[in-house]
């Protein structure tokens, strides 16, 4: 068994081609089995079990770079090689199979659900590269962007927490409250910097900006400037919820309270400008 030593290319090679296997299957929605992976990973290399496993989460981190989809079971870990960086890259233009799967997952038109079970998590501490905001640029497509512009997909989701909200408060008693949740991005538009007025059952109000993605509980969220701009003038009412896995049976939801400058890593992306 190899331990110890730095991967090597092919050894890299070896990891990330069975890792886009694995995340082909996974956006097709087709079944496989991550321990024959593994396996298959190991024999050729000779690396441990848990050696395989931390480098498949390291490729989770370099596609997260790059703001394309991995797989959820490998959530990122960002301290990686370079060298697996430059495998990913090497290897990820071959693959038309897969961008046609990422693309395919990220723009489906998403079916409005009510009575959600959701898998209610505390909010994941996200580690990010040092190198996170330069070398993401070298992805074809921006899956962050596609998956955040799909409209009826965040509607959706809204619809949903729309849904939560009032059932929660008929849970609690305050039927009348429940009666005034208001889906505010649809009633009024979508400019007040926040989706949904609810309550809590005594009565305060709660402001919630509603994200909603396909992908897992560690993928990136775009967050507007006015929304920004709402959670610190409004704090105390401010809630963000990210509803993930969005397509699961139950997918998942946390909730992140006061301005998302506090709650969030933020990560410049565009900038207004003009001639100085």
């Amino acid at each position: 068994m190899v331990t110890g030593v730095d991967w090597s290319d092919r050894e890299n090679d070896v990891v990330v081609l069975a890792y886009f296997d694995m995340l082909h299957r996974e956006l097709r929605q087709e079944p496989y089995v991550k321990a024959k992976v593994n396996d298959e990973v190991r024999r050729v290399t000779g690396r441990s079990k848990g050696s395989v496993e931390f480098k498949f989460a390291n490729v989770s981190a370099v596609l997260r770079e790059m703001h394309h989809p991995f797989i959820l079971g490998y959530q990122p870990r960002s301290k990686f090689q370079d060298s697996l960086r430059d495998a990913v890259l090497r290897h990820i233009g071959d693959r038309a199979d897969l961008e046609e799967s990422a693309l395919e997952a990220a723009l489906r038109i998403a079916q409005s659900r009510v009575d959600v079970d959701f898998d209610l998590k505390d909010p994941p501490h996200v580690e990010l590269s040092d190198d996170y905001q330069r070398h993401r640029r070298a992805a074809k497509r921006d899956y962050v962007q596609l998956d955040a512009a799909n409209r009826s997909l965040g509607h959706a989701g809204e619809v949903a927490i729309v849904d939560l909200e009032r059932r929660r408060l008929r849970a609690a008693g305050a039927t009348r409250l429940a009666a005034k949740v208001e889906h505010v991005s649809e009633t009024q538009g979508d400019g007040l910097g926040f989706d949904i007025l609810s309550f809590s059952p005594d009565g305060d109000e709660k402001w919630i900006e509603v994200n909603t993605t396909r992908f897992g509980i560690a993928w990136p969220m775009l967050i507007s400037r006015n929304e920004v701009a709402t959670s610190q003038e409004q704090p105390e009412r401010f809630r963000l919820y990210r509803v993930f896995d969005f397509d699961a049976p139950r997918p998942g939801l946390y909730e992140l309270r006061g301005p998302v400058t506090s709650t969030c890593q933020l990560v410049p992306e565009t900038f207004h400008a003009v001639p100085a």
